[in-house]
């Protein structure tokens, strides 16, 4: 039996741990995944969202510090 790769943008906020609207953003952005439609219904590639997760767990801290002088 196979299994679909389809996520709904619920499925994909949970998985990242983000609100819906921000996935809305982010994908307006340019910043996550694009999701396609298929029969009138939208969805994220899992494989796709799965691999944007990996990569931002690679970015560790907080981001780049502003040093003031």
């Amino acid at each position: 039996m196979t299994y679909s790769d389809n996520i709904s943008k619920k499925e994909a906020a949970r998985i990242i741990n983000l609100s819906e609207s921000t996935i809305v953003r982010m994908v307006n952005a340019g910043k996550f995944p694009q999701p396609y439609q298929i029969g009138g219904r939208t969805f994220f590639s899992k494989k796709e969202v799965l691999e944007f997760n990996e990569e931002e767990k690679k970015q560790r801290g907080f981001g780049k510090p502003k040093i003031k002088k």
